[in-house]
C-alpha cells in the first residue's frame, strides 16, 4: 500500500463540565462492580497476597462505593483511608457501617489534592484508575499525586505496572451497520446521514469491542508504566511511532488501543523469615482489556482513519500515534494518528506546532488545522455529489418538458405523441 500524503486524524474526547458529578450516578458504579473481569482483578491479588496487607495502612483514590477498601481492610489493613471526591462518598460510608468496618476504613470525602490524612505516611495505595484507552479521565495524575505525597519509601503501588497496546483493525462489518447502512433505506436515499456520522465518528473515538480477528497485525507497545516511578510530566504528551508487519490481508478502517494492568512486583518488604520456612511469594495478577480475553466495561478504544487501507499478508503499514493532554481541560486527550509510508525518513521540525483544539469551531472551518482540513474535504466531497446530482435532476426536468413542447406540438399538428425521446 502506498500513501503519498500523510494522512491526520486528530480528536478530542467528549467534553465533561463536572467530572466528579458524573460519579454520582449510581449506574456508572453499578457498571464496573459488574465488570467481573476488572472486580474479581483486585479481589484475587489481594485475597492471595493477605500477608502484604496484614496491619497495613491502606490509601484507596478514588474508593467509589469502597469496595477495594473492603476487599484490603477484610485482608488484614489496620486502617484504610477511602477517599472520594463525589457525593457517591455518603453512600460509601453506609456500606461500610452496614459491613461492621467503620472500625478499619474511614471515608473521607474530597479530592485527594485537597484532602488531609490522619497519618503522613500509608504503605499500599490502592485504586482503579484506569479509563478508556488507559489514560482517558487523566485519574493517574491524581494516583501520582497520592503517590508523592503519602506513599512511604517501601510502599506498594496497586496496580503496579500498566501497558497500552495499539495495532490496526478491519472495521468490515461497523462500517457496513454504520455507514452503509444510510444508502438505501427503506427504499430511499438517506447519503447525506452518512456524511454526518462518518464526520462524527472522525472527530472522536468511538468504544467497541472487536473480535480477534479483526486484528490485522499484532498489536504494539505504545508505552509501559511503573507507578512507582512514572512521573505526572510523562503523561501530559505520549508518543510513538509503529512499523506494524500485517499478518492478513485485506482492509485497515481504524487503529484499535487497549490496555493490561499489572498486580505484583511489590517493594514492601516481606515477613522475616521463619527458620525452616520459606518467605511467601507474591501471587501476581493481570487485568486485561484485550480483545482476545473476556470483554470489560472498557471494551476497546478505536481511532478511525479517513479511507480504508487495503494492505497485503506480510506488508508493513507505519503510523504515529499522539495522545497529548487538552490545554483547556487536562482530563481529556486529544488523540492524532499520522500514517505514513515511512515515518522514520520523514523530516519534521524540532519545533513542530502542537495542535490546536478545534472542538469548538464551526463547521466547516477554514482555519488549517488537520481535524478541519478533513472535515472540510468531507464535507466538499459530499457538495460535489450533490451539485452533480442536482444538476443531472435539471438536465432532466428540462428535457422533460422539452420533450412535453414537443409531443404538444405534436398532438396540435396531429401528428400523435412522441414517446421515449429522452434519454435516461
Amino acid at each position: 500500500m502506498s500513501t503519498k500524503n500523510p494522512q491526520l486524524v486528530d480528536m478530542a474526547t467528549e467534553n465533561s463540565t463536572d467530572y466528579f458529578s458524573s460519579y454520582d450516578n449510581l449506574s456508572v458504579h453499578t457498571l464496573m462492580l459488574k465488570d467481573k473481569p476488572r472486580t474479581l482483578a483486585y479481589k484475587e491479588f489481594i485475597e492471595k497476597n493477605q500477608f502484604l496487607f496484614q496491619d497495613k495502612v491502606v490509601l484507596d483514590v478514588g474508593a467509589g462505593t469502597g469496595i477495594l477498601s473492603l476487599f484490603c481492610a477484610s485482608a488484614g489493613a489496620s486502617v484504610v483511608y477511602a477517599v472520594e471526591a463525589s457525593n457517591m462518598a455518603d453512600l460509601c460510608s453506609q456500606i461500610v457501617k452496614c459491613n461492621k468496618m467503620e472500625d478499619k476504613i474511614q471515608v473521607i470525602k474530597g479530592r485527594i489534592e485537597e484532602v488531609e490524612l490522619p497519618k503522613d505516611k500509608v504503605d499500599i495505595i490502592v485504586s482503579e484508575w484506569m479509563g478508556f484507552y488507559l489514560l482517558h479521565e487523566s485519574m493517574l495524575d491524581s494516583v501520582l499525586f497520592a503517590r508523592d505525597k503519602w506513599l512511604s519509601d517501601t510502599g506498594m503501588m496497586i496496580p503496579s505496572h500498566a501497558t497500552l497496546y495499539l495495532t490496526p483493525v478491519n472495521m468490515s462489518k461497523y462500517v457496513t451497520e454504520n455507514f452503509r447502512f444510510w444508502e438505501k433505506l427503506y427504499g430511499f436515499d438517506f447519503s447525506p446521514v452518512q456524511t454526518v456520522s462518518m464526520i462524527s465518528t472522525l472527530q472522536q473515538p468511538v468504544i467497541e469491542c472487536i473480535e480477534p480477528k479483526q486484528c490485522m497485525s499484532d498489536p504494539e507497545i505504545v508505552r509501559e508504566f511503573d507507578l512507582l516511578t512514572t512521573k505526572v510530566e510523562d503523561l501530559k504528551n505520549v508518543q510513538n511511532t509503529f512499523t506494524f508487519k500485517m499478518t492478513k490481508s485485506g482492509l485497515v478502517h481504524a487503529f484499535a488501543a487497549w490496555f493490561d494492568v499489572y498486580f505484583g512486583a511489590p517493594t514492601v518488604s516481606l515477613p522475616p523469615r521463619v527458620p525452616g520456612e520459606e518467605n511467601p511469594r507474591v501471587h501476581l495478577v493481570t487485568l486485561s482489556t484485550s480483545p482476545m480475553v473476556e470483554a470489560t466495561h472498557w471494551k476497546q478504544t478505536l481511532v478511525f482513519i479517513p479511507v480504508s487501507a487495503g494492505v497485503d499478508e506480510e506488508e508493513t503499514l507505519s503510523c504515529k500515534l499522539d495522545l497529548s493532554q487538552d490545554g483547556a481541560n487536562p482530563r481529556l486527550y486529544n488523540i492524532s494518528i499520522e500514517m505514513s509510508e515511512d515515518l522514520s525518513g520523514s523530516e519534521e521540525s524540532d519545533e513542530e506546532e502542537e495542535e490546536e483544539d478545534v472542538s469548538d469551531h464551526p463547521l466547516p472551518c477554514d482555519c488549517g488545522a488537520g481535524k478541519c482540513r478533513l472535515i472540510a474535504a468531507l464535507m466538499q466531497k459530499y457538495d460535489d455529489e450533490q451539485t452533480a446530482l442536482e444538476q443531472e435532476a435539471e438536465e432532466m426536468d428540462e428535457c422533460a418538458a422539452n420533450e412535453a413542447a414537443r409531443n404538444m406540438d405534436m398532438v396540435e399538428s396531429g401528428d400523435g405523441p412522441h414517446v421515449n425521446g429522452c434519454n435516461g
